[in-house]
């Protein structure tokens, strides 16, 4: 769901854009794509191709950082560190956040850590929270963001039981 291309037509509804502006856009995977004004953005001179293509999941997990609001100090979990939960874990580490990661696959979670983040793998005997009490300090965590993709709602309950009253929990 993330196209990086050059502009072929334009409808005459559509201003701000022109034939053979490169741009990111958020529509079905083809060759050729039309997607709405609102879904779609000039890349910058200088950014690689590789690097624009990231836009659209880089928005999901900034999303999720915007609605959680994490300030400077605060300590976060985010649960699962697949692409949108390392971009989210990168971010709120950006802001000054402790940040706590959980996943089941370890491989990701050594990612997490070289983000600076603290790890635990509940797939491997991790207990997320015993771990999200001792990396608060028994005080509960200022937020949870949820980043995995489960049919579970044990992430939930979970959040519930480490955030402090009044943390904010998002589901990305």
């Amino acid at each position: 769901y993330s196209n990086v291309g050059v502009v072929q037509e334009i409808s005459s509804e559509v201003s701000g854009f022109k034939v053979g502006d490169r741009v990111v856009s958020n529509g079905a995977h083809a060759d050729i794509v039309c997607v709405k004004k609102n879904l779609c953005a000039r890349i910058p001179d200088g950014v690689d191709d590789d690097s624009a293509v990231f836009t659209i999941v880089g928005s999901i997990g900034l999303q999720g950082v915007r609605l959680a609001k994490p300030s400077l100090g605060e300590s976060f979990v985010v649960v699962g560190a697949g692409l949108i939960g390392l971009i989210t874990i990168y971010l709120v580490k950006a802001i000054g956040c402790s940040v706590l990661a959980s996943d089941l696959d370890g491989a990701k979670l050594d990612l997490a850590a070289k983000f600076g983040a603290e790890i635990c793998n509940p797939g491997a005997g991790g207990d997320v929270l015993s771990h999200a009490a001792a990396f608060s300090r028994g005080r509960r965590v200022d937020g949870v963001i949820i980043a995995a993709s489960t049919q579970s709602n044990e992430p939930i309950k979970q959040a519930a039981q480490i955030c402090r009253v009044r943390g904010r929990v998002v589901l990305v």
